[in-house]
């Protein structure tokens, strides 16, 4: 299973805990176009994205859908003022291929929260999911969309061949027109 064995790399965990943990995650394939939370409900896992990839976004008062981040192999996922809360999430996490997450409920979260390797497995997991947002407003905030079209190529180099453009655009905070004229400057 590669979501033990990523967790043990990361966050320096007993071989004891590693096998304990395997009892609280669930492995689940998700097919393209499938969510795994979804605006108005409340979201009470935090997903490991083994394969496949997914985009997480949200509707503005427009009603245009805005990309929020792309997520894909090795990372984590949550909505995670729906999953601390436990209110509704004003966000959508899509499918965008067939897929395989690991999974693991608030409640059973909080069971780790009160072992030692689990406390440090929560801190890796949640710094991970944390560091994504900040970069992501950071990037929004502070860089041109060239900058941030550059930094989505280098975390993943496939999502060309991955995700429409339209949602790559969204996500950018640009027109497609304008897209094809930062690709065309490459």
């Amino acid at each position: 299973m590669e979501f033990p064995s990523n967790l043990k790399k990361i966050a320096k965990l007993s071989d004891s805990f590693s096998e304990e943990i395997e009892n609280f995650i669930v492995r689940q394939e998700v097919a393209k176009g499938k969510f795994l939370f979804e605006q108005g409900k409340i979201c009470r896992h935090i997903f490991f994205i083994d394969k496949g990839l997914f985009r997480v976004y949200y509707y503005a008062n427009s009603g245009k859908d805005i990309a929020a981040w792309f997520s894909a192999e090795q990372t984590y996922i949550t909505a995670i003022d729906s999953f601390y809360h436990h209110k509704p999430t004003n966000d959508f996490c899509e499918a965008l291929e067939d897929s395989i997450v690991y999974t693991i409920k608030y409640s059973d979260f909080e069971l780790l929260l009160d072992m030692e390797d689990g406390a440090r497995l929560a801190f890796h997991v949640m710094y991970e999911i944390t560091k994504k947002m900040t970069e992501f407003i950071t990037s929004t905030k502070f860089q041109s969309a060239e900058s941030r079209y550059n930094a989505l190529i280098k975390d993943y180099p496939s999502i060309l061949q991955r995700a429409p453009l339209g949602y790559i655009a969204s996500y950018l905070g640009i027109t497609q027109e304008t897209l094809s004229r930062i690709r065309a400057g490459k």
